[in-house]
């Protein structure tokens, strides 16, 4: 009995130290093509992932994926967090060691958004569930991304068309019946439109 808790124990730790790594290695690849000049194809294709990759959109589609397939609420708050703690180590440091120059400003920004990341992760994990609940939990990171990436639309902006195909993808595999798809999309819709029209993410975030 005790080795299985021994075990169990082991297992959790190395999952949350995986996590970490692959936090690491995200903030170092956010950072690293920041630093590559947008000349060519390769480069404007590099030019739109550094976009991308700087600001919220994709690191709460991320999020969001580890959170919802985590094996309890708690644990998804944990592997979040420890994800963006290892993102936000590797992405200053690395900038710290290029520039000789720490942004405070982001820094701040960034970490509360990671301090923060472990309630919205315990919310998200529910968003597999059925009820308008569980809708609701899905339907926030959804509404985000649709924020973030409507003005596709008009604009066929590769980044916008990124955040869509993103929310396409979370409200595809997050919902588990027909009924649930149509309450997500209409908590979706009533989230998106929040967002866009009083533009709540520049008061909570300054527009990341």
């Amino acid at each position: 009995m005790e080795n299985d808790a021994m075990s169990n124990i082991k297992e959790k730790a190395i999952r949350i130290i995986l996590f970490f790594i692959l936090g690491i290695f995200s903030g170092f690849l956010a950072k690293y093509v920041d630093t590559i000049p947008s000349n060519g194809a390769v480069g404007s294709l590099i030019n739109i992932i550094s976009n991308i990759s700087s600001r919220i959109g994709i690191w709460a589609f991320i999020a969001t994926i580890i959170a919802a397939w985590s094996r309890t609420p708690k644990v998804g708050a944990i592997h979040v967090f420890t994800f963006f703690a290892g993102m936000l180590l590797a992405y200053y440091i690395y900038s710290m060691k290029l520039f000789n120059f720490f942004p405070l400003y982001y820094f701040v920004r960034w970490g509360l958004i990671a301090l923060v990341s472990p309630m919205a992760a315990y919310a998200v994990w529910f968003s597999r569930g059925s009820g308008w609940f569980a809708a609701l939990c899905a339907a926030l990171p959804i509404g985000l991304l649709v924020s973030e990436g409507y003005n596709f639309l008009y604009t066929f902006s590769p980044v916008s068309g990124f955040y869509l195909i993103a929310a396409i993808i979370l409200f595809c595999i997050l919902p588990k019946n027909k009924y649930q798809y149509l309450k997500v999309l209409i908590f979706t819709i009533l989230t998106s439109v929040l967002l866009s029209k009083f533009d709540v993410l520049s008061y909570i975030i300054g527009g990341l």
